[in-house]
């Protein structure tokens, strides 16, 4: 789906409408994700919001899935919506999401609820233990499925790359390494720092890339089963994290 306007009207038009309908419940509004930052492409990205409500009522959720149906057609995404007692509570669940709103991200109205948003390193490693080994289960039952598709084996490596990616970023931010947001970027970059190679990861990342065959597809496997063993066994957090690692590269 193309653009139906320029990016830089739909913001303060969409968020202007969000925060009239929010009133006084409104504690935070939040852009964040490529919109926010560098990265943006106006024919694939989304426009994504994250809204903190207090109080958050089943009313409030009405009033937004009416707005949304205005502009989903729009390239903004289902916003996220929580309160502010929930914002805080997850970060020991989801502290990879939270990571990555806090290094791209613009605050529209209300309070900077994220810039001092602190989160375990081991919560982070958790997280990452937990999306890696899952998702290479589910890789490994998908290919039972899939195993005569050339096609479909790529289109799935493709996916499942986004998960892996999100994985290297908080096992480099373990590390002390800048939060960086562009993919072939973090795999080299993984690389380099947990002494490990993983060519198939950093060539899903080129434009031309197309095709799979099932050697190609077991090499994938094999980088995820290392990547899975990192997990738990290489990526022991510091007893402090630096800050500024979450800084955007």
């Amino acid at each position: 789906m193309r653009w139906g306007g320029d990016p830089r009207e739909i913001v303060p038009q969409a968020s202007g409408e969000l925060v009239a309908l929010a009133g006084e419940a409104l504690k935070s509004l939040v852009l964040y994700g490529s919109a926010a930052g560098a990265g943006f492409r106006p024919e694939r990205s989304d426009v994504n919001f994250a809204v903190v409500l207090d109080p958050l009522q089943f009313v409030d959720l009405q009033r937004i899935a009416q707005w949304w149906a205005r502009w989903r057609r729009r390239r903004v995404a289902a916003p996220l919506v929580l309160s502010r007692a929930e914002l805080e509570g997850a970060r020991d669940v989801y502290p990879l999401e939270l990571l990555d709103i806090r290094a791209r991200h613009r605050t529209l109205a209300g309070a900077e609820l994220f810039d001092g948003l602190a989160v375990s390193a081991e919560a982070v490693r958790m997280e990452c233990e937990r999306e890696a080994k899952g998702k290479l289960f589910r890789l490994r039952a998908l290919y039972l499925e899939l195993a005569g598709s050339a096609r479909d084996l790529h289109e799935l490596m493709l996916d499942s790359r986004k998960t892996f990616l999100h994985v290297m970023r908080g096992l480099l931010y373990l590390r002390n390494q800048p939060w960086t947001v562009h993919g072939t970027e973090i795999v080299h970059a993984f690389e380099r720092e947990y002494a490990c190679a993983l060519p198939v990861l950093a060539a899903l990342g080129e434009p031309d890339v197309t095709g799979a065959g099932t050697e190609r597809f077991g090499a994938y496997l094999t980088e995820i089963e290392t990547l899975a063993m990192i997990t738990d066994r290489d990526a022991s957090p510091p007893t402090a994290v630096s800050p500024a690692a979450t800084r955007q590269a």
